[in-house]
């Protein structure tokens, strides 16, 4: 007799029926396994590939979105990176500094001495070739002479004319010494400062003049017109130094000196004259 206590067994049937199998694990929604060689990639619809070494008993592991965001991306090939050229400035090459030579000291400006009546000036030692410039308002004698070259001036009455000094060796002026009636200015300078400038050989004045001819004549043609007193030249070539006293007379000349110009000249006269190349 059975015990009601203990439950009834259930009877046998004709057929075995086997358990459900295991459910299988979560895929993702919408991914298919891909399976070769042995390998199974998960293809997610986000078209990222994960791709995992699996092997057929490993089961693939979900991956998180974290995960995703911190996976290398794969970079695409670019381009092979451009290397500019080195740019290399040109050298600049600084101008060596050049000493300039030290300029010559100014010439000094021509000295002018203003008087009246008889006088003597006294002048620092000349010992270039110089020029001076006498003018004498003056009514009775006019004298003006250089301790070096004795008598340059001997008029009556007023006087204006130019003179050279220092021409010759041992003629050196220190001091000027004057004989007038009224007032008279005396001006000391270089032949470059004072002389008459003619540089193509011709001239034409009054009176005592220093002369600087130019040009290249080897004869010059000389006239004096209304003059009554002594017509004296004096002409010195500056290329050979030769020359000399070229006119000695008295009243009206004309006539033809040899001089190689270019050359200085000394005029003295009371009339008109003129030079020129002949």
């Amino acid at each position: 007799m059975s015990d009601p206590t203990q439950p009834t067994p259930p009877e046998p049937t004709g057929d075995a029926t086997m358990p459900n199998p295991p459910a299988a694990a979560n895929r993702s929604a919408g991914a298919r396994p891909l399976v070769a060689g042995g390998v199974v990639l998960a293809l997610a619809i986000s078209g990222v590939v994960l791709a995992g070494a699996l092997t057929e008993d490993d089961e693939p592991q979900p991956v998180t979105a974290a995960q995703r965001s911190t996976a290398p991306a794969s970079a695409s090939p670019s381009a092979a990176p451009t290397t500019a050229a080195p740019t290399t400035a040109a050298p600049t090459s600084a101008a060596p500094a050049t000493t300039k030579p030290p300029a010559p000291s100014p010439t000094p400006k021509p000295k002018v001495v203003k008087g009246r009546g008889d006088d003597v000036v006294r002048i620092p030692d000349l010992t270039d070739l110089a020029v001076v410039k006498f003018t004498c308002r003056c009514s009775s004698n006019t004298v003006l002479t250089s301790d070096g070259d004795g008598l340059l001036v001997n008029e009556i009455g007023s006087y204006t004319g130019k003179r050279w000094i220092n021409l010759e060796d041992g003629s050196l002026t220190t001091q000027f010494e004057i004989e007038a009636s009224g007032s008279w200015t005396l001006t000391i300078g270089t032949v470059a400062q004072l002389a008459t400038k003619a540089e193509t050989g011709k001239a034409s004045g009054k009176g005592d003049d220093v002369l600087l001819l130019g040009g290249d004549a080897t004869a010059v043609r000389i006239t004096h017109r209304r003059g009554s007193s002594n017509f004296v030249v004096h002409a010195y070539s500056l290329d050979d130094g030769e020359g000399g006293l070229l006119v000695n007379e008295i009243g009206a000349y004309s006539g033809v000196r040899p001089l190689t110009t270019p050359a200085l000249v000394q005029i003295t006269a009371d009339g008109n004259w003129t030079v020129a190349p002949a």
